[in-house]
């Protein structure tokens, strides 16, 4: 009956399976008597051959793609349901608006799937294309905004990108002489304060990024402040100091750093880490 099912002159194969020739030896059992008899009843109906399920002696065709005039009638194919393990499942657009529970109808029964396939595969009414259509604009729509709105900021990119980068460099002059010219003076006054402390966090930045080099390469001094004694660690070496005994250059550095808060820096003297704990630059 297999066979004989893919021999049928409306049984065919889809174009992606047809590197499976050679081994499409049968249709699934549980689908033939389906596919073969609505073949038999609708000739001009066509039954692509879009999945398979291994057997012993090859492959079995287990989905259909069932066309009239190149229009998508519906599938043929099969699921499972429950305890009834694998059954026929039939499926389209019109099956699955009429049923809540699933889109598709599944049986086991063979007279079942016919009758269901004979009822629910044809060709659209107006209302079913109109509505169908509705739903292929919306995607379309949809999907172009999205793409355009990417496209766009992908171009918006590259065009700041070009702009940040010349008006940090050969058009800043011309930026400040704008500022100082024709902004509003709120303007005006809100750059240049920003310019300022632009200026003295690239400082401090600089005084950041060396304490942490030297830090790492273990050229500071770190100062630990232990009951009036000052532990001071230079790479491997450990040295006690009392306040007399301190080199003045990294009493200074102390004296300095305490004025501040913790985890803040001085240019040229180093960190302080807390109150007991100091990092500084050494020469």
């Amino acid at each position: 009956m297999s066979m004989k099912t893919l021999q049928m002159s409306n049984v065919l194969l889809h174009p992606d399976m047809e590197k499976y020739r050679s081994e499409l030896t049968s249709v699934f059992p549980l689908i033939d008597p389906v596919v073969s008899r609505l073949a038999m009843l609708n000739p001009l109906w066509t039954f692509a051959v879009t999945g398979y399920i291994g057997v012993s002696n090859g492959r079995a065709a287990s989905e259909f793609e069932v066309k009239l005039d190149g229009e998508v009638l519906g599938t043929i194919g099969t699921s499972y349901m429950g305890q009834k393990g694998r059954v026929i499942c039939i499926s389209n657009d019109r099956i699955g608006k009429a049923r809540t529970r699933s889109s598709n109808y599944r049986t086991s029964d063979a007279d079942k799937a016919i009758v269901t396939a004979k009822k629910m595969f044809g060709k659209m009414n107006p209302n079913e294309r109109i509505a169908k259509a509705k739903e292929a604009a919306e995607r379309v729509v949809t999907r172009g905004a999205w793409n355009k709105d990417r496209e766009r900021s992908t171009h918006k990119e590259v065009v700041q990108t070009e702009l940040i980068k010349w008006a940090t460099t050969t058009g800043f002059p011309m930026f400040m002489e704008y500022i100082e010219k024709e902004a509003l003076p709120s303007i005006a006054h809100k750059v240049r304060t920003a310019r300022e402390r632009l200026e003295a966090t690239n400082v401090e930045m600089k005084t950041i990024e060396q304490v942490q080099s030297n830090f790492a390469d273990g050229t500071t001094a770190l100062v630990v402040k232990d009951s009036g004694k000052y532990l001071v660690r230079i790479g491997d070496n450990v040295n006690l100091y009392d306040d007399n005994s301190l080199p003045v250059d990294m009493r200074m550095k102390i004296g300095m750093l305490k004025l501040v808060e913790n985890e803040q820096y001085i240019t040229d003297m180093g960190c302080k880490v807390t109150d007991e704990i100091f990092v500084l630059l050494v020469s």
